[in-house]
Formats: C-alpha cells, structure tokens, sequence
C-alpha cells in the first residue's frame, strides 16, 4: 500500500497540484504574491464584531490544522527522506500552492449556506453540489473528509506525540491518550463559540513560542547556518536531495518528500479554508466581494505555515541529528544538541502536544460540516465519540502506518477538490478580475 500511495503522490497528485497551482496563477495573475500584503491588512481589519465566527477565526482554525505532527514531526521526516533540499521544496509548495488556498476560500465563501440558528455553511461540497451540480462528487469528497479527520487529524497527532514522549517514562503511551483526549473532547464537545475563542487565542501563542524557541537555537548554533542554508540550495537540485529513498527516480520522484510533506504541512488542496472561510458570515456585503476578500485572506495560512516549516527545518539542519531514527525522535536530538541539555528534549513534546491538540480539535470540527451537507447534523455526536475513542489507537500504531493512511486520504481530498476548482475557474476569474 505504500509503494501504491508514493507512485499516487508522485506521478499524478503532485503533477495535478502543480500543474493547477500554475495554471490559476497565470489566470488570476499570481495573486499569492501580490496580495499577500492585504492579506495581513484585512485580517487584522476583520475581527469579527459579534460575529460567532470571524476572519481570523479562520485563520486560526486553518492554522492550527496544520500545526501540527506535520509541521514539527513532518519538516523531520521530509529531511530524513529527502535530504536538506527537500526543505526548500516544502516552502516552494507552500507558496505556489496559496492561490489554490485563495480559490477554495472563495469558492467556499461564493456558495455558502446558512444555517438554522444563525452563521454560514461553506466547503468543497457545497460548491461541487451548487456551482457544478455534482452532487455524488460531494458526497465522495465528505467521505473522504470524515476518514481524513480520523487519520490525519487524529492517529497520526496521537502518534507523533506519544512517539515523542522518552520511552522510560512509564505508561508514555497512556499518558499521552489521557492528556490529548480530556481537553480535546472538552473542547470538541461544546459549542461554536468556545471552539472559536480557543484556536484564535491559543493558535497564535503557540505559534510564536515555537517560532521563539527555534530562532534561540538557531542563534546558539549560529556558526552552522551558512553551511546549512548554502547546503539547502545546492542539494535541492542534487540528484541526492531528490532520491527520497527512490533510487534512480525521476526529476518529478525525486521531490516528491519535499512535496508531500509540504502537502500535508498545508493542506494545499485539500479544501480546509473552504471550509473555515466559507464560515464567515458576510454581513451587509455583497457575495462576490465577501467571497474576494475571504480569497485574499486565505493566503496567510500557507506563508505562516511555511515561515514555521523553514525555522524548525534550519533549525535540525544546524543541529544535524542522527537522521536514521524516528521523526520524532530526530526533533528530540535536535533540541538536545542545540541547548545542550538532555532536559531541552521536553520542549518537543510539549510543542507537539500543543499543535496536535488545535490539529485534532480543527480536524474533528471540519469533518463535522459533512453531517451538515448530508442533512444529519445528530450524527455528529456519534462522530465525536468515535473519534474521542479511535485516540488510544493512534498511541500504539506502529510509526509507518498512521502516516501511510493519512496519506492515502489526502490525495483523494485533493484529487476531487482540484477537479472541481478547475472546473470553476472561471468563477474565479469573474471575482478576481482576472482573464
């Protein structure tokens, strides 16, 4: 099955990601690029009023998604796999990959639903079902999306973080169940309110302590990054950097660890800020202008993203760890050597602790709008059951497994959301104002 999903991944998803991140650059005018800038601008303008559900909730929510095991965990193992260049291959994505980012959300917000008791629905879904009337398309893509949520936001998180716990601390695996599954249950059992303050207060404080720890270690390595970042551009186009562990492959195999993981690190693709966007309610302002903004400020998620896979990525590198154990494992040593202390190794599960946690809590709430698409929204308390009780199942999977099933579920995200995208491009064009 793995050998499959890398075939998958290398010779048609990240073909198809590429392709169509071009392609919507050319049309939209590279927009990732040039509107970065309003991007912060009306984030920060937006801050919700009254509203239960804002723009940098939003955010937030997309963010904290993607910190998590593959941020952290992932930059490792993208290193690992594919050498220093494959880092500078995860940040390219992430950048060329915003203008899908910008298309889902506005898509996402254009063919939004309201719902009963106030706020708005939005998501692949809605716009595969309203603005292409393929309605079985739809329903693919929530399936996909609940099996996703079960592996990607849930065993692969409880993996990582019970895999970063010292394997001398008895009952690790135990612990790690007990600490993630109490608050995250909490948190994913109330309501939308509690849920939104959560992710917009913790989200940007765990990312900027993350941020902090990472630059003191890279200042106490400093005589390191000159090498290390020389050494990123010089083997992201060596033959070495691309072999990812595929010996002979290809230009387009040979980044594909760089890819991948940039992939899941993002979420480019998959639809989220559809999701999280399209939950915007827009007030008194006309759709299309609503949909544009909410575009715009879906392109902060994949730069921060990136700024945090860069820093931990140079971060290792400096540190230059023992790349042949667990992803994990590679981040403990990593801060070991950088402080010079074998009780720095805690700062690791702790910082994966805290993504994984906004990571799960995002993932559940985003496979839930599924139950709102299939007009069962009473399912989603038997949805959160069975994902409260899947956690101790994640703790004790072998490390391989939980990342190869979150893998095959993304690329089916992505296969059925770019098709859609695509097909709607020129409802994209029309809001943009692009050809």
């Amino acid at each position: 099955m793995g050998a499959f999903l890398r075939i998958l991944m290398v010779w048609i998803v990240t073909p198809i990601l590429l392709l169509s991140s071009f392609y919507l650059s050319f049309r939209l005018g590279w927009p990732q690029f040039r509107k970065i800038g309003q991007a912060f601008h009306r984030v920060l303008a937006d801050n919700g009023g009254r509203r239960r559900f804002g723009s940098f909730s939003a955010v937030a929510v997309i963010v904290g998604g993607n910190l998590g095991a593959g941020t952290i965990a992932g930059t490792a193992l993208a290193i690992r796999t594919g050498g220093p260049g494959a880092l500078l291959w995860m940040v390219a994505v992430a950048l060329l990959g915003g203008v899908i980012k910008l298309s889902c959300a506005a898509l996402g917000t254009l063919y939004q639903e309201r719902r009963g008791g106030g706020g708005s629905l939005g998501g692949p879904m809605f716009y595969m079902t309203k603005g292409l009337n393929a309605f079985p398309l739809g329903v693919a893509y929530c399936i996909l999306l609940i099996g996703a949520a079960l592996s990607v936001g849930n065993l692969v998180q409880m993996n990582a973080f019970s895999s970063s716990l010292p394997k001398a601390l008895p009952g690790c695996r135990t612990v790690a169940v007990l600490l993630l599954a109490i608050p995250a249950a909490s948190i994913i059992c109330g309501s939308l309110r509690r849920f939104s303050h959560f992710m917009s207060i913790t989200v940007p404080i765990i990312g900027c302590i993350h941020m902090a720890i990472c630059t003191i270690g890279i200042l106490l390595l400093r005589n390191n990054v000159f090498p290390v970042i020389k050494n990123i551009f010089r083997e992201a186009f060596a033959p070495t950097a691309f072999a990812g562990g595929v010996a002979g492959a290809a230009v387009l195999a040979a980044i594909q660890s760089g890819i991948s993981r940039g992939l899941f690190a993002t979420d480019i693709g998959l639809g989220l800020a559809a999701i999280a966007h399209g939950g915007v309610d827009r007030g008194k302002l006309p759709i299309e202008r609503h949909a544009r903004e909410q575009g715009i400020i879906a392109l902060l998620s994949p730069a921060i993203v990136a700024a945090v896979c860069t820093i931990t990525g140079v971060l290792i590198l400096c540190a230059a760890p023992n790349f042949h154990k667990s992803a994990s494992e590679i981040c403990v040593e990593t801060f070991v050597i950088a402080f010079r202390s074998t009780y720095a190794g805690w700062l690791v599960p702790v910082v994966i602790y805290s993504f994984a946690l906004t990571t799960m809590i995002a993932w559940a709430w985003f496979a839930e709008h599924a139950f709102y698409f299939f007009r069962v929204p009473k399912l989603r308390t038997v949805f959160r059951v069975a994902f409260i009780a899947l956690m101790p199942v994640g703790a004790f999977m072998g490390s391989s497994l939980p990342w190869t099933i979150a893998d095959g579920c993304i690329a089916g995200l992505l296969l059925t959301n770019i098709c859609a995208i695509l097909l709607l491009s020129g409802k994209l064009a029309k809001i943009y104002g692009e050809k």
